[in-house]
């Protein structure tokens, strides 16, 4: 996985919210945020703005199925696997993916279990982990917006070499691998960049992983 950023180096943009692709007022999404707050439970789960919209007939469900399209479209062209994509691609890509959203300190990615999805982070923050034999922890890497997660387990049946867990609110785009090889079969140029982020990430497990071993 990508190693932890330095404060030094420059951050990515703040993705944009599902309020970015609506024709809606201010004052209304503001009414929905309140409305959304108030909904909050103690296990970080709200209801989502789209659905509180709808429900108060500002926007129809198909004014929400298209903006989900379009910034769906967006987290994936911001992710670096599919970055040389055209918009028509990401587009027909975009069908595959669906949100979920993690709660901070919930772990969704389990060590050694067969999760046959790739992730793609579209805000928050998350932390990935190995378990050793006598059931210690082994930090990996802090990954952010914009970053795939379980791409490793692609080629390996989606067997998860490592565990990942939410440090803050993250949202999450997904998709299951077999929806995505005809992408990779016909579009050259993604699987190249998918196997090179796969090859360098498997080489920083390695090196950390060593690295905890000599310590």
């Amino acid at each position: 996985m990508v190693t932890e950023l330095a404060d030094t180096e420059p951050k990515k943009p703040e993705p944009k919210k599902l309020g970015n692709y609506m024709v809606v007022s201010k004052a209304a999404i503001s009414n929905a945020v309140e409305k959304q707050i108030s909904t909050f439970t103690k296990d970080g789960k709200v209801k989502h703005l789209g659905e509180l919209l709808v429900e108060e007939g500002v926007i129809t469900r198909e004014e929400l199925e298209n903006s989900l399209r379009n910034q769906r479209i967006a987290r994936l062209a911001g992710c670096p696997v599919f970055a040389s994509l055209a918009r028509s691609e990401l587009a027909a890509m975009s069908k595959h993916f669906h949100e979920v959203s993690v709660a901070p300190g919930d772990q969704f990615i389990m060590q050694g279990e067969d999760d046959p999805s790739l992730y793609i982070i579209a805000s928050g923050l998350v932390e990935v982990y190995r378990i050793d034999n006598a059931g210690n922890e082994i930090h990996i890497a802090k990954v952010g917006t914009g970053e795939p997660i379980g791409e490793m387990g692609y080629f390996s049946g989606g067997k998860r070499t490592a565990c990942v867990r939410a440090i803050e609110p993250t949202q999450l785009v997904k998709a299951d691998y077999d929806d995505l090889t005809e992408y990779f079969t016909n579009v050259p140029r993604v699987a190249l960049a998918f196997t090179q982020v796969v090859e360098q990430r498997r080489k920083d497990m390695e090196r950390i992983t060593s690295q905890q071993k000599n310590q």
